[in-house]
Protein backbone atom coordinates (compact mmCIF):
# COMPACT_ATOMS: atom_id res chain seq x y z
CA UNK A 1 0.00 0.00 0.00
CA UNK A 2 3.24 2.30 0.56
CA UNK A 3 4.53 1.62 -2.81
CA UNK A 4 1.61 2.68 -4.42
CA UNK A 5 0.74 5.73 -2.69
CA UNK A 6 4.29 6.79 -3.30
CA UNK A 7 4.39 6.18 -6.63
CA UNK A 8 0.95 7.87 -7.08
CA UNK A 9 2.06 11.20 -5.37
CA UNK A 10 5.21 11.19 -7.93
CA UNK A 11 2.88 10.98 -10.70
CA UNK A 12 0.75 13.75 -9.44
CA UNK A 13 3.96 15.51 -9.09
CA UNK A 14 4.93 15.24 -12.63
CA UNK A 15 1.54 16.24 -13.81
CA UNK A 16 0.84 19.48 -11.83
CA UNK A 17 4.06 20.73 -13.57
CA UNK A 18 3.38 20.03 -16.91
CA UNK A 19 0.30 22.48 -16.22
CA UNK A 20 0.72 25.84 -17.75
CA UNK A 21 1.55 28.55 -14.42
CA UNK A 22 -0.10 31.96 -14.47
CA UNK A 23 1.69 34.41 -14.20
CA UNK A 24 1.70 38.38 -14.13
CA UNK A 25 2.92 40.75 -16.08
CA UNK A 26 2.54 43.23 -14.28
CA UNK A 27 6.49 44.34 -12.84
CA UNK A 28 6.08 45.85 -9.21
CA UNK A 29 6.25 49.11 -8.40
CA UNK A 30 9.25 50.33 -7.21
CA UNK A 31 9.30 53.28 -5.10
CA UNK A 32 12.15 55.92 -4.62
CA UNK A 33 14.37 56.34 -1.44
CA UNK A 34 13.27 59.85 -0.11
CA UNK A 35 14.87 60.84 3.43
CA UNK A 36 14.21 64.19 5.28
CA UNK A 37 16.55 65.82 3.24
CA UNK A 38 14.39 65.62 0.67
CA UNK A 39 11.37 67.86 1.92
CA UNK A 40 10.77 71.26 1.59
CA UNK A 41 10.97 73.85 4.08
CA UNK A 42 8.95 75.48 5.92
CA UNK A 43 8.87 79.82 4.91
CA UNK A 44 7.18 82.89 6.41
CA UNK A 45 4.73 82.58 9.13
CA UNK A 46 2.21 80.24 9.36
CA UNK A 47 -0.24 82.26 11.01
CA UNK A 48 -0.32 84.65 7.32
CA UNK A 49 -0.89 81.11 5.45
CA UNK A 50 -3.72 79.75 7.61
CA UNK A 51 -5.55 83.40 7.00
CA UNK A 52 -5.05 82.97 3.87
CA UNK A 53 -6.47 79.41 3.30
CA UNK A 54 -9.13 79.95 5.94
CA UNK A 55 -10.52 83.07 3.98
CA UNK A 56 -10.67 81.05 0.45
CA UNK A 57 -12.51 78.57 2.76
CA UNK A 58 -15.13 80.80 4.62
CA UNK A 59 -15.59 82.38 0.70
CA UNK A 60 -16.98 78.83 -1.13
CA UNK A 61 -18.88 78.35 2.44
CA UNK A 62 -20.72 81.89 1.85
CA UNK A 63 -20.93 80.77 -1.66
CA UNK A 64 -22.64 77.50 -0.88
CA UNK A 65 -25.36 78.90 1.98
CA UNK A 66 -26.21 81.75 -0.59
CA UNK A 67 -26.84 78.82 -3.56
CA UNK A 68 -29.05 76.49 -0.70
CA UNK A 69 -31.18 79.99 0.45
CA UNK A 70 -31.74 80.52 -3.43
CA UNK A 71 -32.63 77.20 -4.08
CA UNK A 72 -35.23 76.63 -1.28
CA UNK A 73 -36.57 79.81 -2.25
CA UNK A 74 -36.66 78.51 -5.67
CA UNK A 75 -38.42 74.97 -4.55
CA UNK A 76 -41.15 77.29 -2.14
CA UNK A 77 -41.97 79.23 -5.24
CA UNK A 78 -42.30 76.81 -7.61
CA UNK A 79 -44.10 74.08 -5.33
CA UNK A 80 -46.76 75.99 -4.02
CA UNK A 81 -46.96 74.44 -1.20
CA UNK A 82 -50.17 75.45 0.34
CA UNK A 83 -52.23 75.65 -3.31
CA UNK A 84 -54.04 72.76 -2.16
CA UNK A 85 -54.34 73.46 1.91
CA UNK A 86 -58.30 73.09 2.66
CA UNK A 87 -59.38 74.57 5.71
CA UNK A 88 -60.10 72.84 9.29
CA UNK A 89 -62.91 71.21 9.76
CA UNK A 90 -64.84 70.80 12.64
CA UNK A 91 -67.10 67.79 13.78
CA UNK A 92 -71.05 69.16 13.76
CA UNK A 93 -73.49 67.57 15.35
CA UNK A 94 -75.01 67.38 11.77
CA UNK A 95 -71.92 65.88 10.11
CA UNK A 96 -71.96 63.05 12.91
CA UNK A 97 -75.39 62.31 12.60
CA UNK A 98 -74.52 59.41 10.07
CA UNK A 99 -72.70 57.77 13.00
CA UNK A 100 -76.24 56.86 14.78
Amino acid sequence: AGLISRRSVGILKRSVNLLPVACSHVQPIRYPKVTYNDMTKPEGSWQKKYDEMNSEYSRYMYAGLATFAVSIGIAIYSLEIFRYAEPLHRNTPEGLAFLN
